[in-house]
């Protein structure tokens, strides 16, 4: 899933999970990770969002039942320690930032610091429905 939305995930990463989910409106992939705070820090200076971090202004209405599927709560549900952004790994630098999820390569970043010294990772992308290869899961050696 990270070759998907075109990020690295770090050697050091801990507790890795993804999901891709075909709809008839847009396909979804889900990648999260853990990482220590000075490695999600240098993760996130790796990866800057296009626009600049954001911290969420009020609670959301309507929340996604994405990383419920791999028994995580949803990064929108927290109040505290998070921030998040449009990662667009692919784009061409420019200063306005992507307007959503649907601008091309752009992947939405949640970086939560769910303990003192521990950061979860959650991307979110969309992907055109049947056009976008499916990827494929990694192979295990044979034993």
């Amino acid at each position: 899933m990270s070759e998907q939305m075109g990020l690295a995930v770090p050697a050091t990463a801990g507790s890795p999970q993804a999901a891709y989910e075909i709809t008839s409106q847009f396909d979804k992939g889900l990648l999260t990770f853990t990482l220590t705070k000075p490695e999600a820090e240098a993760c996130l200076m790796e990866n800057p969002p296009s626009g600049k971090w954001l911290e969420p202004t009020a609670a959301q209405t309507v929340k996604p039942h994405d990383f419920a599927h791999l028994g995580l709560p949803e990064p929108e549900t927290f109040k505290d320690g998070i921030r998040y952004g449009y990662v667009c790994p692919d784009a061409p630098k420019t200063p306005e930032p992507p307007t959503s999820t649907s601008d091309d390569r752009c992947v939405r970043l949640y970086a939560h610091e769910y303990a003192p010294e521990h950061t979860r990772i959650y991307l979110r992308a969309h992907f055109e429905p049947g056009i976008s290869p499916l990827p494929t899961p990694p192979s295990t050696p044979a034993g």
